[in-house]
């Protein structure tokens, strides 16, 4: 099975967000997805009280949040279709 297409687990929703709040985070979650090629790292969408969202890169691995992005009109979070084979 390919890791990328692989559900974040409620369990590791808890553990990133656990991780984000440690780092000092504050927000809305919008959305989780692996990094493909890898089951301990995932991008994570996050909006402000503005309505800001944001793209952060979470290493369950490393314990690091790295922000990768704001998300406008140029950068974009695509997500693939679950029913594309």
């Amino acid at each position: 099975m390919n890791l990328a297409a692989k559900e974040v687990t409620q369990v590791e929703m808890m553990k990133i967000i656990a991780l984000f709040r440690k780092e000092g985070y504050k927000g809305e979650y919008e959305d989780f997805q692996r990094v493909s090629g890898t089951d301990r790292e995932f991008f994570v969408v996050m909006s402000n009280e503005q309505g800001i969202k944001a793209l952060f890169r979470a290493s369950l691995m490393l314990n690091t949040v790295q922000f990768q992005y704001v998300l406008d009109d140029k950068h974009t979070f695509v997500q693939e279709d679950a029913d594309a084979s």
